[in-house]
């Protein structure tokens, strides 16, 4: 019994074994974190929601513009889109729930998303439309609020990621989204 204690003493828990568990734990850890938040797909989402009217044959109508950009140096791959209402109602306790209503846009799922890249084309920023009235919808109550939200993958990975931005009446602005790498609205 004591020859195993001594064995175990002088080759498992020595110095080396220690140090070698140590640098694979903080090995493994940092490669873990750069796996997990470096290598998601970043997004950004404009600010405000711009809006203008289009006229296409004998047809006008109020077009509401949501803006994403991929920023990220990887394609960002299976993007979905959702954007709802989200209306604040009181439960029996007094407790705030929200109650969503979906809102159409023209086309919300893109299978592939250009990683962001400086020069002439801006594949990496995408507009989201819908006719759906949301001055209306938003000044209903001040309360209301618009709430959108984008859901990718990463291109090597397979990580995915969720981010939401919300908008109340205040955010609305006339005009259209400059092109390119800024969410800037002209007239």
């Amino acid at each position: 019994m004591n020859e195993t204690l001594i064995f175990l003493e002088q080759k498992v828990f020595c110095q080396s074994f220690i140090a070698d568990i140590l640098s694979g734990f903080i090995t493994s850890s940092v490669f873990l974190f750069a796996l997990l938040f470096l290598f998601r797909p970043r997004i950004k989402i404009g600010c405000q929601i711009a809006t203008h009217v289009k006229c296409y044959g004998a047809h006008s109508n109020k077009w509401y513009c949501f803006k994403i950009i991929n920023r990220s140096i990887f394609r960002a791959f299976d993007l979905r889109v959702e954007v709802i209402q989200k209306i604040p109602m009181t439960g029996p306790e007094g407790k705030t729930n929200h109650r969503t209503v979906p809102i159409t846009l023209v086309k919300d799922q893109y299978n592939y998303v250009a990683p962001f890249r400086v020069g002439e084309k801006s594949e990496y920023a995408l507009w989201f439309l819908t006719t759906d009235d949301i001055s209306t919808m938003l000044n209903d109550n001040e309360h209301y609020i618009v709430e959108l939200r984008v859901i990718c993958k990463h291109e090597l990975t397979g990580l995915g990621s969720v981010f939401v931005k919300t908008y109340s009446k205040h955010d609305i602005k006339e005009g259209t989204f400059k092109s390119g790498n800024t969410f800037e609205i002209v007239n």
